[in-house]
């Protein structure tokens, strides 16, 4: 994905057969009875005939539902296959690890330096990284939901006996997180970093293994190191903290309450069954909201797509559509968060929610849903997320 989105999604559709060969040569089919897999396709037929044949476009809607599927069977792939075993789920978040170390660098680098080590200059106030455009905050604030999940996997050593260790560690990296994202200037991803955060905090408190005095101490440490990196980076604070203060307060009239209600216009046309998958841009610029008088503050982008998972599924597949894909997501986050639950084991429990917390949020603000580069890492998340609970359930 850094390199080349073509490539990626090439990768994945291969990871895809490949396992789909593999189940058939084996006859290794119970993966394809897990019942969120059950709702992914009913909304992947639902997308194949009766969205498809209400579409504006129905021969380009029709291309574009049949490539959905890839999502899940990915998923399903590195959980039942690639991610299979310890040895190898280890491997790989070491790896990823180590990409996430790279992007944090990275974008670093090109914070105080204006590009990054490739070269790439900034895009205006935001910040890119090593990726053309500005989504490594994103990246950032998705990837970082992976390290921790190997807590799950080093059980046996008895984190209660690691305490100093946990606590200064959940600290340092809580903090050069939220910092390198607070310097890329996506606010969105900025309240999800803080909340995820919080929520990961919370798991070590309920799971009793934080000491309440040095979370108080090294929480005040925390505050003061970002307020004092927000003070002499008032520009960045600006974007980051302040002007998202003003959105929210101002949300109607925002670029992004306007792009909200291009996308509610959208809706209006076909309420019940869409305009078709991958068709909003379209369907915007029909309208005549493209570049019409009262969305001159925005510009012609607004049409793009609707910044938004809930508006993009209700503008594009309709009700029925948002409805069958937000029961898959449902399903999934029930048949994840179960056991850990019932058991009590609440650090686990705050990990996992925290992965489809930032991978399905209703109300986040981010780019299109289902373009490979959103929806590469959002089903990488929930691959690896499924193959350590798997692997977790076993023992």
């Amino acid at each position: 994905m850094i390199f080349s989105r073509s490539l990626a999604d090439i990768t994945i559709v291969l990871v895809g057969f490949l396992f789909l060969y593999h189940s058939y040569k084996n006859k290794k089919w119970e993966w394809a009875k897990q019942k969120w897999f059950y709702f992914a396709l009913i909304f992947s037929i639902y997308c194949l005939s009766v969205n498809s044949i209400m579409s504006i476009e129905p021969t380009e809607t029709l291309a574009y539902s049949i490539f959905f599927i890839r999502w899940p069977i990915f998923a399903m792939a590195l959980a039942y296959w690639v991610l299979n075993d310890t040895k190898s789920l280890k491997k790989f978040l070491i790896s990823l690890s180590i990409v996430l170390v790279f992007i944090i660098f990275d974008t670093w680098w090109q914070f105080l330096f204006g590009k990054d080590i490739f070269g790439i200059e900034t895009f205006g106030s935001r910040l890119t990284g090593p990726f053309t455009s500005p989504h490594v905050g994103m990246w950032l604030a998705k990837l970082a939901m992976l390290p921790p999940l190997f807590l799950i996997l080093y059980n046996k050593y008895k984190l209660k006996q690691q305490e100093n260790y946990l606590t200064y560690s959940f600290f340092i990296i809580s903090t050069i997180l939220l910092l390198s994202v607070f310097i890329t200037g996506e606010r969105m991803q900025l309240l999800l970093t803080i909340a995820s955060i919080f929520i990961l905090f919370m798991g070590f408190i309920f799971a009793k293994l934080f000491s309440f005095k040095k979370v108080t101490i090294l929480f005040l440490i925390s505050c003061i190191a970002v307020l004092t990196f927000a003070y002499f980076f008032p520009d960045t604070t600006q974007r980051a903290f302040f002007s998202t203060i003003q959105k929210i307060l101002n949300w109607r009239s925002s670029d992004y309450g306007i792009v909200w209600q291009s996308a509610y216009d959208v809706w209006m046309q076909s309420p019940i069954f869409g305009v078709g998958l991958h068709k909003y841009r379209e369907a915007c610029e029909n309208l005549g909201i493209y570049g019409s008088s009262y969305l001159t503050a925005v510009g012609p982008g607004v049409c793009f797509h609707p910044h938004n998972i809930s508006l993009q599924l209700l503008s594009e597949t309709g009700f029925v559509g948002f409805i069958l894909f937000n029961l898959m997501v449902l399903v999934l986050a029930i048949s994840s968060l179960k056991k850990h639950y019932i058991n009590k084991q609440w650090l686990y429990f705050a990990i996992v929610f925290n992965i489809i917390f930032t991978c399905f949020l209703p109300i986040a603000s981010g780019t299109s849903f289902f373009a490979n580069k959103y929806g590469a890492i959002v089903w990488l998340l929930i691959g690896v997320m499924l193959a350590t609970n798997k692997i977790y359930v076993k023992k």
